[in-house]
């Protein structure tokens, strides 16, 4: 498996963050990898334990549940990302973008609480990808303080959401899915 799929990987399970609900434990995220060579990743991880592997990130990273965007942001500021987002969450459902080129299309809109987004990239990997997050989880994870975005309390949002579809990846050279369900191995 590539390099990029690994960080892939281990950013959709890091982002996912900490749990402090009890209906957590009810809960399962997954993310399976197949790719057209026949390797296949399957991750089946109960929301509840996420708690647990958050604790292994480097304090430079992630501290207290938070991720400070000081570290990372440089071109905007986190005041202007929140702005931007209320203005968003207040709009009605909408296409905000839609992007058209000979072998690319981009569709990002709001619709029935969801930020979703769809890329369809003709080119050499002939890849399409489709992102939905509930709005709920986004102003969950804005919610901290000052340069903070709240991991902990974007997943306590993520749960009370309940199961869920979160992103979908098909290529050429493989196809990715993550969801939220209560089954503890799905296929």
């Amino acid at each position: 498996m590539s390099n990029r799929k690994s960080i892939f990987l281990a950013v959709v399970v890091l982002t996912l963050g900490t749990v402090a609900a009890a209906s957590a434990s009810d809960l399962w995220l997954h993310v399976r990898v197949d790719e057209v060579d026949g390797a296949k990743v399957k991750v089946n991880v109960p929301i509840s334990m996420v708690e647990k592997a958050i604790a292994m990130v480097p304090q430079e990273h992630l501290r207290h549940g938070k991720i400070h965007l000081d570290d990372f942001s440089g071109d905007f500021s986190v005041v202007e990302l929140r702005e931007l987002w209320q203005e968003i969450k207040d709009s009605p459902d909408m296409t905000f973008v839609t992007v058209e080129e000979d072998d690319e299309s981009v569709r990002v809109w709001k619709e029935a609480g969801y930020l979703k987004v769809h890329v369809v990239d003709g080119g050499h990997s002939n890849e399409q990808v489709d992102v939905q997050v509930p709005l709920v989880v986004v102003d969950a994870l804005l919610s901290g303080d000052s340069d903070e975005l709240d991991i902990e309390a974007a997943i306590r949002a993520l749960v009370a959401e309940g199961e869920g579809e979160l992103v979908t990846v098909s290529g050429d050279d493989e196809t990715v899915r993550v969801w939220v369900d209560s089954i503890a191995e799905a296929d």
